[in-house]
Formats: C-alpha cells, structure tokens, sequence
C-alpha cells in the first residue's frame, strides 16, 4: 500500500485549492503560521553573544584511550585510505586505536583494500566486515562500541572522507582535560573549499556560525555525526546508538542531554570532508537533517531546562521549512482562477501562499545574510552563491520536513563520494515549477501582488540550482586534480 507523504500531501492540496480553496485555505493558513515559528527561531540564533558558556573546571586527571570509528558502507577505498593514513599520522596524542566497520558492502573490491591498509598500519588499526548489519550507520557504531577496547575512555567517530589534522587527538584530549565534558563536537570543514564552493561551503558553515554557537552560549550542544568525541561510560549508559532516526549523532546528543551529561561545541577546525559531489547528493543530503532532526524532536525534551530545550529544538528545525504546502496552495489557487470557480477564494489562497513563500525565503536566506555581514569575512559573490545554494535545498528540505511530520521519513542513504557516481542533473520537479510559475504569470493577470511574487519565488530555484550544479561539476574535477 502506498504511504501518504509529502509528495501526496503537495498532490492533495492542489487538488483542494481547485475544487474547495476556501478549505485549501486552513491547511495553508497553518502551514504559515508554522513558518513564522521556524523563520523566528533561525533569525534568534543570528543574534547570539560571541562568547560561549565558559569552560568549567574540574577537567579528569584519568588517563585518557581514545577509540576512533569509522563506520562505512561502499565507499571508494582511496577515499577511506586518507582518512586512515591521517589517523596514523597523529602526533602528541594519548594512547589510541582505531576501528574500521565496513557494514554491507557486497563488493570485496571495495572494502578488501581498506583490510589491507589496516593490517599494514599497525596492531592499533582492527578491520571488520560485517554483513547483515541492520540501523544503517547506527548499527555499524554499535558493533564497533562492542569492539572497543575495554580500557578506552572516549569515543570518537569520524567520517569515512575526513581527513583529521595531525595534532586531532592531541587537541581533543587538551579539551576533555580543560573542561571535562561528557562529549565534544567540533565543526565541519570540507576540503577545496576555497574555489567555485565556496559559497556552498559558507552555507553549510552556517549551522555551526549561528545554531552552534547560540546553543554552546546556552549548553545545550547536540552531536552532529563526525567530529564527535564521547565519554564511553556515557554512551554506554546512555544505550548507545539507535537507529529510530536517520540523524542519529543529534538523537544521541538528545539522549545525552536528557540523562543529565555535558557536551561542549569547540569552535576550531580539526579536519575535512569531501562536499556532496552532485545536486542529488546535496539534496538527499539536506533531506536526511530536515527529516531526521525533526523526528528526533519525537523523543522529547523531558529533563532539560527551558532555556536548553528552546536551543535544542532551534538546532532540530534548522533545515525545516513549510513551502511544500504553501506552493501546492498557490498552484491549486491558480488552477483556480483558471477555472472561474469561487474566484475570490482562489484569490484570497493565491495572495496566502504568495505570502507563505516569502516568509520561507527570509526565514532560510535573512539570517545567512546578517551573520555573513557582520563575520565580514566573505565577498559579496561568495554570500549570493550561499544564498543560491540555499535557496535550491528548499525543496528537499520542505519535503524532508512534511514527510517527518507524517512519520514517513525515507531510509538512511549514504551520501556518494565517488565522481564516477555523480550525476549533473537537476530533476524534473524543478524545472515543472518554473514552468508552471512563468506560464501562470502571462495566463492570471488578476493575481495579486504576493500571488504573483509567489509565482517568481517558485521559478527562481531552477537557474538557481543549475548554478549550484555546474559548480559542484568544477568542485569533482578540483577533487580529481588534488
């Protein structure tokens, strides 16, 4: 039986704005006044003090272990191999090993090569290879908590692609003996950031400038998957990784911070991944938080004080916007009007989504703008290809976000990290929209101003992501070059 999810509820809704748009108007109506709670808590988390809750004392003088996971799932072995050979390669750091968990991975040719590099890298370096694995990514950090050394203090889980700095351990161990928190995340870099991405790359730093940094002023940091360093005691108590989310680094950091542990977000660059190769791989991507975190919102916030929960559930709805609802209203207000039937109702629906839309695009697109003003640390070209970026993960992001709500929330997908994977392809939902949008334009020329502004703010994604595609294409062939 077909599942009822967000592409059925845009279905459904045009289909009410045709034949009742007075009722379409409640679901639409809702749908903005949503957005207005999510646009209100993505503009707060620009406004944060630039300082951070302080360090506190009390630091354990335990000796520390550290057992470092990489779970992974057919990846290109050249790509993992980096990852390992920077591990090798740590200096100053406490004692430490590293477990590699390939789970599922039906070609040998893929995971043999990465066995052989472990074997060769010292007794510190354990492979396993696992069939069966079941709770995706999830599954594979728990059979590698099985298999950790009983004398490791901490956990720390790193990405397949990313390449840690030499002094990673070193600086993570100098923290935990600063501050003695239960967990540390530091932020997510990605490598060649500097050419035709760099915008891509601002945008995705924005989670970390402003959510970040508003919830370690508040101490209320979740885990965001790579970077993450764990007390093992805690993980253990708090039952390890749990697959009932496809975010599962932000459940754990729910889960931890609802027992009662200390996490702490350390503002430094340790290490770098490799961006979404493709326009499929970044909105599947940016599907995964928006679905993800806000099904993690389900768990509860029980335990946390007011002030902790406000921040924990601004770091969940990040990705979260309501367009989905709001184009089918202005689509099925327009169909509407082209009908002749109950004119004013299609109006009063077409001005509502118009509306509804706009507050989306200042919701996503205001905040990124005001933080990158006052960071003043990126050109004017820079920010308008962020906001391009921005603006193209929309749609996922508002599909991720009605499908979350319907408890329909897709499977875990890994994102790819080989060109040959890559696809340079937009879709066809896209250029349908703009489509639509500009014929709709030249047929009602009775739509109100916000109806008509909806109308441009539904073409606009396309020449937007067939930007953001062409330099995700230049950003593949620098990755081939490096």
């Amino acid at each position: 039986m077909h599942k009822f999810d967000g592409r059925g509820v845009f279905l459904s809704l045009i289909l009410l704005g045709i034949a009742m748009p007075w009722l379409a108007l409640i679901p639409v109506a809702a749908a903005l006044v949503a957005q207005g709670i999510l646009g209100t808590f993505n503009l707060a988390a620009a406004f944060s003090r630039r300082e951070g809750s302080p360090v506190l004392p009390g630091g354990s003088a335990q000796p520390l272990r550290f057992s470092v996971h990489l779970a992974i799932h057919q990846e290109p072995p050249a790509v993992v191999s980096r990852t390992l050979q920077a591990l090798a390669a740590q200096v100053g750091a406490p004692d430490y090993e590293v477990i590699v968990l390939d789970n599922n991975t039906a070609d040998p040719a893929l995971w043999r090569p990465v066995e052989a590099l472990c074997a060769t890298l010292g007794p510190a370096f354990r492979f396993y290879h696992e069939d069966g694995v079941e709770g995706a990514k999830a599954g594979a950090l728990n059979i590698a908590l099985d298999r950790t050394d009983p004398a490791a203090s901490h956990v720390i889980v790193v990405d397949a692609d990313y390449v840690v700095e030499p002094d990673f351990l070193a600086i993570a161990a100098r923290e935990l003996r600063s501050g003695g928190e239960d967990f540390l995340q530091f932020p997510q870099a990605y490598r060649n950031d500097a050419g035709p991405v760099a915008g891509l790359s601002l945008e995705l730093a924005d989670y970390f400038l402003r959510h970040a940094r508003k919830a370690q002023v508040a101490g209320a940091m979740l885990l965001t998957g790579t970077l993450s360093v764990i007390r093992r005691s805690a993980l253990e108590q708090a039952g390890g990784w749990s697959g009932r989310t496809i975010t599962e680094d932000a459940e754990l950091g729910l889960r931890l911070r609802r027992l009662g542990f200390r996490g702490r977000f350390v503002d430094r660059p340790v290490g770098r991944g490799i961006l979404p190769l493709d326009l499929a791989g970044l909105s599947q991507q940016r599907y995964r938080w928006a679905a993800g975190n806000l099904d993690t919102i389900r768990c509860g916030f029980s335990g946390l004080s007011p002030r902790t929960a406000v921040q924990v559930f601004s770091q969940l709805t990040a990705w979260n916007n309501l367009a989905l609802p709001l184009a089918a209203g202005l689509i099925g207000g327009v169909l509407a009007m082209l009908a002749g039937g109950a004119p004013e109702a299609a109006l009063w629906l077409t001005t509502l989504s118009g509306l509804g839309l706009a507050m989306v695009y200042l919701s996503v697109c205001l905040p990124l703008v005001l933080v990158a003003a006052v960071r003043g640390s990126s050109g004017a070209a820079t920010v308008l290809s962020a906001l391009a970026s921005r603006i193209t993960m929309i749609l996922p992001s508002a599909i991720g976000t009605v499908d979350a709500l319907l408890n329909r929330s897709g499977a875990f997908r890994r994102t790819a990290k080989d060109a040959s994977e890559a696809c340079d392809a937009v879709g066809p939902i896209l250029p349908l929209l703009a489509a639509f949008g500009g014929l709709a334009l030249l047929a009602v020329p009775q739509l109100s101003w916000a109806g008509a502004l909806g109308l441009v703010l539904l073409i606009l994604p396309y020449p937007l992501a067939l930007g953001t595609g062409l330099r995700l294409s230049e950003y593949r062939r620098s990755l081939a070059i490096a």
